[in-house]
């Protein structure tokens, strides 16, 4: 069977591709979300369906009821968690101003509480607070944002508990039209992550701080798109992590060669990013060194508008939490299935399977790998005015081949958003944002 994953998991890093993302970061279950096909439409839209103008500006309220669920934890030592009941409740708003007719500059002021049942320690108050700039010239197209977001995720495999998270940073990207159909484009960004520990009544959470890091990331390449639903990009990417301040310090750098492609058909989809990643230590860390591709991909096969398949894989690399651990190779392959019900109702089920790969600090120590896999699904039905009600499901065992004890984790919930509902909902994530530029 893994001979089987690492197979299947080679041929989709080489074919395919999703959303770029820095080195060691958990993705968690069900797939990549699907990007615009046109970040300055996508925009476009927004502006043009914000309910109030004040002035110059445009504002669309935002509220939610989400993560609404029964959270269920069983880590490998054997001890559960107590289960919970968790909400999250947010109110607040997003804000539109056009300068002129190629300049939009945005803001987000989304405040959420999160709540617990049982636990009170851990209610926190949590949001996502940003300002953005997204200029779309003649030939020249720029974006920048800047902000903090602070949720509740799961933010390793490892340890598959509800924890919250802090991200705060700041990215940039260009795109230049040299000609019709050839752009060159680049990018930055740099963000400083950070896991706020709950006291849930195991002693293991406190070493989810080991995560805590600051990431550095810039790319460059050319983009040739001879049609408008099909382009291919090569660039370089330069990475640098810095976690001088945890306690197992493994700061790392590298450069490394991309691949990124996208197709979009009447009834088939595919897109692509591999990285052949070299990543060696810095400041003296201990990092151990890492040359292999990493990447992710989706190809979907039928209608957007009815019922369509998805095959996705994605190969990240997640540090570890265990002392004699540098890091994990996290390769995952799933199937979803994917319907709409005439015009208000959706639904989407997915299964995965993979293996989690531990990389030792020293050749004595025994090696661990893991078989992971997931169950989950969840359906959306619009009330109209731009209210979601939204039910989510999802099940993810671990089993480690050291001790055989596998570890679970179980969410059941129910989202209600007003405003739009930012990202595919998921039980053990908040939202992510993806653009258009490479």
């Amino acid at each position: 069977m893994r001979l089987k994953i690492q197979a299947a998991m080679t041929l989709v890093l080489l074919l395919m591709a999703g959303s770029a993302e820095a080195q060691f970061q958990y993705t968690p279950p069900g797939g990549p979300e699907e990007k615009p096909a046109s970040r300055k439409q996508e925009l476009d839209r927004e502006v043009t369906t914000a309910r109030y103008q004040l002035g110059a500006v445009r504002v669309a309220p935002w509220a939610s009821l989400h993560d609404v669920g029964y959270v269920r934890s069983l880590l490998t030592s054997g001890r559960q968690i107590p289960a919970d009941i968790t909400a999250t409740v947010g109110a607040g708003v997003r804000a539109y101003l056009r300068n002129g007719t190629k300049v939009t500059w945005t803001a987000a002021i989304l405040p959420e509480y999160v709540w617990w049942h049982k636990q009170t320690d851990r209610r926190q108050l949590d949001g996502q607070y940003e300002l953005g700039f997204h200029g779309f010239f003649n030939r020249l197209t720029v974006e920048a944002m800047a902000g903090r977001r602070q949720q509740l995720q799961i933010v390793t495999p490892e340890l598959p508990v509800l924890a919250n998270a802090r991200q705060d940073g700041a990215d940039i990207s260009t795109e230049l039209t040299l000609t019709p159909a050839l752009f060159t484009f680049a990018s930055g960004a740099v963000s400083d992550q950070s896991v706020l520990v709950d006291a849930v009544g195991d002693p293991r959470l406190s070493s989810l701080h080991l995560l805590d890091r600051r990431e550095r990331v810039a790319r460059g390449g050319l983009r040739w798109q001879p049609l408008r639903y099909l382009w291919v990009a090569l660039g370089i990417e330069s990475s640098q992590v810095d976690s001088a301040r945890a306690a197992l310090p493994r700061s790392n750098g590298g450069t490394s060669p991309l691949l990124l492609f996208r197709y979009r058909g009447p009834i088939l989809d595919f897109e692509g990013e591999v990285a052949s990643r070299s990543l060696s230590a810095r400041q003296g860390s201990d990092f151990v060194p890492y040359h292999k591709p990493t990447g992710s991909g989706s190809l979907q096969v039928g209608s957007r508008r009815s019922f369509s398949a998805s095959l996705y894989g994605s190969r990240n690399l997640i540090y570890a939490l265990s002392a004699g651990n540098a890091y994990l190779q996290d390769d995952r392959l799933g199937l979803s299935l994917q319907g709409a019900f005439g015009s208000r109702a959706s639904a989407r089920l997915f299964g995965e399977t993979g293996t989690d790969d531990y990389t030792a600090f020293a050749a004595g120590t025994p090696h661990r790998r893991d078989d992971v896999s997931s169950l989950g699904g969840n359906f959306s039905f619009n009330l109209g005015h731009d209210l979601v009600l939204g039910f989510q499901a999802l099940r993810t065992r671990i089993v480690p081949n050291l001790s055989g004890i596998s570890t679970t984790y179980t969410s059941a919930g129910m989202t209600i958003s007003l405003g739009g509902v930012r990202g595919r909902p998921n039980p053990t994530s908040g939202p992510r944002r993806d653009s258009a530029v490479p």
